[in-house]
């Protein structure tokens, strides 16, 4: 039975003095582990006789209420539980004591565990509070340990900098005595094995120097007697000299002294003896320049005294200009007040004089100007030498009389010291409506004008100057804003010949959705009948993504049948589920999966449709273009043009191009080539080839310049030996590409004159260190070098031609018709920005298809003034712009000429003859027919064939073959409607506007339907050869001219708005070049 119950629970004892020793198996001061046995928490044994003191429960060390000795109030090193310690370590908040938990023999069991569970809980909040006193005690010790490093870090980092300071101070204040030590001194303290040394050790902006050489450490100098230096600074820009070096003892030692210049950043330089050269293996030698500027500092101190210069010249010209042409300035202008129409219009309060302030009174009296509002007066000075000094809001002159014939509006101006008239001119307050006098502004003489002093003349310099730097900063802001549009057009421009590329597949290809999406599922569907699986009974779609390059394609999917949705037949489809990486999806169709299948691959391009969302970027395309001409720097027809407008359009794209080209010795005098840099040299073909870059029409060129002197020429053909010449160049560019370790992925040579690259490539390259690239022949003119096309086109991966339709005039020439298999026919296209009425700097005026009517007529006339036509006519304009060859049609162009003046238009040629006799032959017409109404000029002057194009109505272009052609295109973007011979690229530009408008709608729009989508017809055309084909052409444009003028400006209108740049052939050849790569 259980003891009876005491009258009262025993007290607890005292603390102890000092703690009990720890149980068994526990760590002093903590009370025992969760789990421990419950012994304390068994029932009491009775009281022990005589109130002696009860014992503590076992486990419980000793502390009241089961916490540990001084575990009281946060433990020690606390008051009330806050820190004594580190500011910022913050102590754990103190346990709370729980209420004394007793057991006695009359608790149930639920009890007896419930008073357990509180013990077990009143023992982890002491272990609890124990540790974090020791994590809290840890923590201060860390953080004062610390603080103390941290002083003492900065401490020794203050000693540091002040030693530092010192020896720095020391070091430049004896930069002169140590450089004036005698060179044994200097060798002396030489690095060992090193080639060269500088002292001081660190070159000084501003101080002196020495360098010293020790050419027995040089594989190239050792053992030569005399020695030059040669050098620069900043990259060779600044100060280069060329001295010799004094010899400095025995060992091959050699020194010279310099200055380096305040402005360096670096000293480059190379030691030469007896034409050798220590170059650093074609790197240069190079030393940084320190306690001066940064390179960055300096090319911005350059630049921006480059500009400083530049505008106080052009200030002090114009200046010079207005000072001195005063005489002729303020001959006729009228001293006071200027009278129009019987009435005073202008005049002041005061006397107008140099430095005074007047009141400049308009009379606006019978002048609808600005209504019922306010108006504006516009002032400068000496002819508007710095176009409007003073804008201001004027108001009514009070006093003024006001009638019919005076209604006075006055202005306050100041009258500048330099000032010999004051010129004005006046706008509503909106600056909508202006009065400029009809052109002639009003102006007033300033009285004793023009005398001012040379220091308020200088002034007026700084005052120009500022105005200068407003006005190319607005400059600057139009450009900025113009670049802006032009993108977005372009974009758009992109967009849709994108659009129309998918348009003119839909007939065997489409998708749903249109554009699918990555990690999501298409559907897509397939015209069997309009391919040549027309026949098949079963469909399969073999695919891949990214280029057939993803690790997981969709493989072999058999199509199923669906009813056709756009009527043209049965229709197959599958759904494919596009990956997250993928940016490109790519199948081909065939009627099995068996060898021998029939496949649909796209006429070798496969199919492609682009992906949006990918997870991954597009890699870009490695294209490099090996030829012997670009424009504008080396052009001599149309391949130059085309090399370069096709680099940009495929760079636009986003991918990487270059260009490789010979250095011809008439580079050394181009202006856009101030900016060439060394690239790299080698031996090659028993000389020095030296290779140089710079960008050009945003593209880089790499330069090949044989030190045998092939290119020292003033022209790029024209030579009997530019055969042999150009295939020098064709390797040269080949072991370029090796030497630097590059790799493109397409390799494009054009013509005959780098056909050289394709069979020297596979037989010289491919399997020595240049294994990548695949290549690209593009055939401009079949007409030259025919054997070096047929030895490119067979051992190219594709060979191109520059329209479709030429493509299929050759198919049968001997040069390509074993190979047709890779053979296509891509149009050229035209470059838009330097083709741009609307920002061409050669036209009068310039205009876009908004305003192309004022524009044209300005051309007209300057055209008209220049050469002698009846100006103003409103006659149609009929112009050539061509080389006078055979292949132009000669004899159509001279018929038209007659004919077209005979209609009543007047005839424009632009051109000229290589061959003497046909010069004579158009000499002779110039001479018989020259007038108000043809005119001639025999000359090669692209800056007046802008013009030509901005003027004409018509551009008359009846060549006999014509591989593209570009002339049609740029005539349609100026606005002028081009008659042309029904050849070449002639046709797959030009579509009649009576016979032609199904094909005009495909090949502009991607339509079926004209009636749905508008009429897209552009020009004229002809098919034969005699005049009269050519008449029947001629005359229905004329006609169309004569009948209905405003239609015409409608017509005139649709061209310039259609697209003839290179956005859809640069696709074209974009999939030309992956299906290059995959050959």
């Amino acid at each position: 039975p259980p003891p009876p119950q005491a009258a009262a629970p025993a007290p607890p004892p005292p603390q102890a003095a000092a703690a009990a020793p720890p149980p068994q198996g526990t760590t002093s001061g903590l009370p025992p582990p969760v789990n421990a046995p419950p012994t304390a928490m068994m029932p009491p044994a009775p009281p022990p006789p005589n109130g002696a003191p009860v014992p503590p429960p076992a486990g419980v060390n000793g502390a009241p209420n089961g916490y540990p000795a001084g575990a009281m109030n946060g433990g020690p090193g606390y008051t009330n539980g806050a820190p004594a310690g580190v500011p910022g370590v913050t102590p754990p908040a103190p346990g709370v004591p729980a209420e004394e938990v007793s057991i006695s023999p009359e608790m149930t069991e639920e009890e007896i565990a419930a008073a357990i569970a509180a013990e077990k809980q009143k023992l982890q909040l002491a272990q609890q509070a124990e540790l974090d006193r020791l994590a809290h005690e840890a923590a201060q010790r860390e953080a004062a340990e610390a603080a103390r490093l941290q002083a003492e870090a900065e401490a020794r980092a203050i000693a540091e900098a002040e030693e530092a300071k010192r020896k720095e101070e020391e070091f430049l204040a004896n930069i002169e005595v140590e450089v004036a030590k005698s060179a044994i001194d200097h060798i002396a303290n030489a690095p060992g094995r090193n080639l060269y040394f500088t002292v001081p050790e660190k070159l000084v902006a501003g101080k002196p120097a020495k360098i010293y050489i020790n050419t027995a450490n040089s594989g190239i100098l050792g053992g030569r007697h005399s020695v030059r230096l040669e050098a620069g600074f900043n990259d060779w820009k600044l100060d280069k000299f060329d001295t010799s070096m004094k010899p400095a003892g025995p060992g091959g030692f050699f020194y010279a002294d310099f200055v380096v210049p305040e402005l360096a950043y670096c000293l480059n330089c190379v030691f030469e003896a007896d034409n050798m050269y220590d170059n650093n293996g074609g790197e240069n030698w190079y030393e940084e320049v320190h306690y001066g500027k940064t390179k960055e500092e300096v090319e911005k101190y350059f630049h921006d005294k480059k500009i400083y210069e530049a505008a106080l010249e052009e200030a002090t010209k114009e200046i010079e200009v207005e000072k001195y042409e005063q005489g002729n300035r303020k001959e006729g202008v009228p001293e006071g007040e200027l009278h129009k129409d019987g009435r005073c219009v202008v005049k002041s309060d005061l006397p107008i004089k140099p430095g005074a302030t007047v009141q400049m009174m308009f009379n606006k009296a019978m002048n609808p100007i600005g209504g019922d509002g306010k108006i504006r007066i516009h002032v400068g000075f000496n002819k508007f030498a710095q176009g409007f000094e003073q804008e201001i809001t004027m108001e009514l002159v009070k006093g003024a009389a006001m009638d019919d014939q005076n209604y006075w509006w006055g202005a306050t101006v100041k009258i500048p010291p330099t000032a010999y008239t004051v010129d004005m001119v006046i706008s509503d307050e909106a600056e909508d409506a202006w009065d400029n006098n009809d052109g002639n502004d009003y102006r007033l003489l300033v009285k004793g004008g023009g005398n001012a002093t040379n220091e308020e003349w200088d002034a007026r310099i700084q005052e120009r100057m500022a105005y200068i730097a407003i006005q190319k900063e607005l400059e600057a802001k139009r450009q900025k804003e113009a670049l802006r549009a032009r993108r977005l057009r372009k974009a758009e421009a992109s967009k849709k010949a994108r659009e129309v590329t998918v348009r003119q597949t839909q007939h065997i290809l489409t998708t749903e959705p249109t554009h699918p999406v990555a990690g999501e599922e298409v559907t897509i569907t397939y015209h069997p009948e309009n391919t040549n699986l027309g026949m098949a009974q079963e469909v399969y779609l073999t695919g891949g993504f990214n280029r057939w390059t993803h690790p997981e394609p969709p493989g072999a999917v058999k199509m199923e049948a669906n009813p056709d949705k756009l009527g043209v037949g049965s229709a197959v489809t599958c759904k494919i589920k596009i990956p997250e990486d993928a940016w490109m999806m790519d199948f081909v169709f065939s009627d099995g999966i068996a060898e021998g299948s029939t496949y649909d691959n796209h006429f070798g391009k496969d199919y492609h449709i682009p992906i949006e969302g990918s997870t991954e970027e597009k890699p870009p395309l490695h294209v490099v273009h090996v030829s012997v001409e670009m424009a504008p720097i080396a052009k001599v027809g149309g391949l130059g043009d085309v090399v370069t407008a096709l680099a940009r359009a495929v760079h636009d794209q986003g991918n990487m191009v270059e260009i490789i080209l010979p250095k011809y010795s008439f580079f050394n005098m181009s202006p856009m080539l101030g900016g060439m840099e060394y690239e790299t040299q080698f031996e090659w073909g028993g000389t020095t080839i030296v290779v140089q870059r710079c960008i050009v029409e945003g593209i880089q060129v790499f330069f090949i310049e044989p030190q045998n002197g092939f290119f020292d020429v003033g022209s790029v053909y024209g030579r009997n030996d530019d055969g042999v010449k150009f295939d020098y160049f064709c390797n040269a560019a080949l072991e370029f590409l090796t030497c630097t370790q590059r790799q493109p992925d397409i390799l494009h040579c054009h013509d005959w004159s780098t056909a050289e690259v394709a069979s020297a490539y596979w037989g010289n390259y491919h399997h020595y260190g240049l294994w990548k690239p695949k290549v690209v022949f593009t055939i401009h003119n079949m007409n030259y070098g025919q054997m070096k096309i047929g030895e490119a086109s067979f051992h190219s991966q594709i060979t191109t031609t520059v329209s479709p339709s030429y493509a299929g005039e050759v198919a049968g020439h001997p040069a390509v018709n074993q190979n047709l298999h890779k053979f296509h026919g891509v149009r050229n296209g035209i470059d838009t920005e330097i083709w741009d009425p609307e920002t061409d700097q050669f036209l009068p005026m310039n205009y876009n298809a908004d305003n192309h009517e004022a524009g044209k007529r300005a051309a007209r006339e300057t055209l008209q003034s220049r050469f002698g036509l009846t100006w103003g006519s409103d006659q149609p304009m009929v112009a050539v712009v061509s080389r006078l060859t055979a292949q132009k049609g000669l004899d159509l162009i001279k018929h038209a000429i007659g004919h077209s003046v005979k209609r009543g238009a007047q005839f424009v040629l632009l051109g000229s003859a290589p061959d003497p006799r046909v010069q004579a032959d158009f000499n002779a017409m110039a001479g018989h027919m020259g007038g108000p109404n043809a005119a001639f000029c025999f000359a090669f002057d692209e800056p007046l064939s802008h013009v030509v194009y901005a003027a004409a109505d018509f551009i008359l272009v009846p060549s006999m073959f014509e591989p593209c052609g570009l002339t049609q295109m740029i005539s349609m973007r100026y606005g002028a409607v081009p008659v042309v011979r029904a050849t070449g690229g002639l046709r797959d530009t030009v579509f009649d506007l009576d016979t032609e408008k199904a094909r005009a709608a495909w090949e502009v729009d991607g339509s079926t339907d004209y009636k749905d989508t508008g009429d897209q017809t552009n020009g004229f055309s002809f098919e034969g050869t005699d005049p009269e084909a050519l008449n029947y052409a001629l005359d229905r444009a004329l006609d169309c001219y004569y009948n209905d003028k405003v239609w015409f400006r409608t017509l005139q209108e649709r061209i310039m708005r259609q697209d003839w740049s290179w956005n859809r052939p640069a696709l074209d050849y974009i999939e030309l070049y992956y299906s290059a790569i995959r050959s």
